[in-house]
């Protein structure tokens, strides 16, 4: 299973360099020391002046979009969203731990006051304008607001975060400043801000919401769309003469359809560049039989869950924890990525994956780790005494639950399986189920700024007050410390055990500069090109 953390919450990431910003005296005050992070990408990295000028890019489509808006929920789809990355850069830049900064292509400062609520000032890049030469103004961000918070009926946008928490958007004193207010102090000011605006014409009405086409007018970006061969299945993307930043290194992208199963040929065979393979086992080895090529590969932004349940025996919290004790994370992590049990580390946080700044391991801060010695004292302090079986019992009832092995899910087979043997040594039988098991496996992804995207257990009305004090707080030290004091809780509730993070793994053409895994970084479309 698949899933994205929805639950809105009042807070956010953990700390912001914004190149270019300032920020007034704040009633809280804010510190400028950086939150570490562990972050590392893979995307062979190059200055501008050693990727050779010219040269194609060539990408995969399974089919042709048929909508265009990169934030209509039509186009939520990897191929939507392959397609549209060169042509929607981002306003805001993320670094590889997800921190932001300003693009000095869009904007030239965005300037943060809290008095006491947050009001964010842009300044635009006086440059920057859409495909047909018109300028990007206020009126754009200002269109973007409303329509990304329901206030365009019958048009409905995904993929823009943060707008929520935003009470109004007003032009400052030229079309180029624009005044954001949010709702309250709020230390995530720049989530919204990171996609950019959309076209107010665009959101005129629902049918101009509705792109079935190209046309660039809608866009800002160094790349745009030259021709689009239906017939074939091509579309080629090539540099855009009304772009004012620098110029793109690549002369032309290319995206064709091919059939899912015949990707790996087409890679093999020296038909395209670049080859997503997720994590799937297969594909790695297809595309390690090609030649001339690179694998780059980064912790993603994707995580492996078990969602536990907390009904039946599962209702006390004493044996939640007793089977978090009895898993070897580790070694399920090993299993699924095809590792060493010393070359990987298990996830322990609800809030934060590892490579995210605040990050902390909270199986040891609070002791609930892997120990079978230790799962089986705290099950039978809980009641639950070893039966004839191996398997546990309270008054004559035998310590069973149920995990949901889902066909769809590659991973739940050989996990399952692991579990069982794991929980067993503690007493525990494991059973499966097509739905509605104890124990759900999932994969979640997570956000660049996580703690506006809280998991469902922070919601308990036992953390509201700390939930509250992390929303509004601006010093990164201070909501690190408030931040980790939800993860413990969290993870002594046991509610959710996160298990692993999830690579991101991309073959590509030796010599493709500044492309690949970049784990929560921005792509510079106009740096990617070819080693001389």
């Amino acid at each position: 299973m698949n899933v994205r953390r929805l639950v809105p919450a009042l807070c956010a990431v953990l700390t912001f360099t914004l190149a270019g910003c300032t920020a007034s005296s704040t009633p809280t005050p804010s510190s400028s020391t950086a939150i570490p992070a562990n972050a590392t990408r893979d995307i062979n990295a190059l200055p501008r002046d050693r990727v050779r000028d010219g040269g194609l890019l060539r990408f995969s489509l399974a089919t042709l979009p048929t909508q265009w808006n990169p934030h209509h929920p039509a186009a939520a789809t990897e191929d939507a969203q392959r397609l549209l990355a060169p042509l929607t850069p981002q306003h805001m830049r993320l670094d590889v731990a997800g921190r932001a900064s300003i693009n000095p292509d869009f904007l030239v400062s965005a300037d943060v006051e809290n008095t006491p609520n947050t009001r964010v000032t842009l300044r635009l890049n006086p440059l920057s304008r859409w495909g047909d030469g018109a300028k990007i103004t206020a009126d754009d961000w200002i269109a973007t607001w409303r329509v990304a918070t329901g206030r365009i009926p019958g048009a409905t946008a995904s993929d823009l975060p943060g707008w929520q928490r935003v009470a109004d958007v007003a032009a400052g004193d030229t079309p180029a400043d624009v005044i954001i207010t949010f709702s309250g102090p709020e230390p995530d000011w720049a989530e919204p801000l990171v996609a950019g605006p959309v076209r107010a014409s665009a959101t005129a009405h629902a049918d101009a919401w509705s792109w079935s086409s190209y046309d660039p007018a809608h866009y800002a970006s160094p790349f745009t769309v030259t021709h689009v061969d239906a017939l074939q299945g091509v579309i080629t993307v090539e540099r855009n003469p009304q772009w004012w930043g620098d110029t793109p290194k690549l002369d032309q992208i290319m995206f064709r359809t091919v059939q899912p199963e015949a990707v790996a040929a087409a890679f093999q065979h020296n038909e395209l560049d670049v080859w997503e393979i997720g994590t799937s086992e297969e594909r790695l080895q297809q595309s390690k039989a090609a030649t001339d090529t690179r694998l780059r590969t980064a912790p993603g932004r994707r995580g492996r869950v078990l969602q536990v349940a907390t009904s039946g025996v599962l209702s006390d919290v004493a044996v939640r924890r007793g089977i978090v004790q009895a898993i070897d994370r580790g070694a399920l992590a090993a299993q699924a990525l095809d590792a060493t049990p010393d070359t990987v580390a298990a996830w322990s946080n609800a809030l934060l994956l590892p490579t995210q700044p605040g990050y902390v391991d909270e199986a040891r801060a609070t002791g609930v780790i892997f120990d079978v010695t230790q799962a089986s004292a705290t099950l039978r302090e809980a009641g639950w005494k070893p039966g004839a079986d191996g398997v546990r019992l309270k008054n004559g009832i035998p310590l069973e639950i149920t995990y949901t092995l889902d066909p769809a899910d590659s991973a739940s087979g050989q996990e399952f399986a692991l579990l069982s043997s794991q929980l067993q040594a503690a007493g525990v039988r494991l059973r499966a189920v097509a739905q509605g098991g104890d124990l759900t496996p999932a994969r979640l992804t997570f956000s660049p700024f996580p703690l506006a995207h809280l998991p469902a257990g922070a919601n308990q009305s036992t953390y509201t007050e700390l939930v509250a004090r992390i929303s509004v707080e601006q010093d990164a030290v201070r909501r690190a410390d408030q931040a980790g004091q939800l993860a413990r809780a969290l993870w002594q509730e046991a509610t959710e055990v996160t298990l692993y993070q999830l690579p991101q793994q991309v073959a590509v053409r030796n010599g493709l500069a500044n492309y690949g895994a970049p784990a929560f970084s921005t792509t510079d479309w106009e740096d990617v090109g070819w080693a001389p």
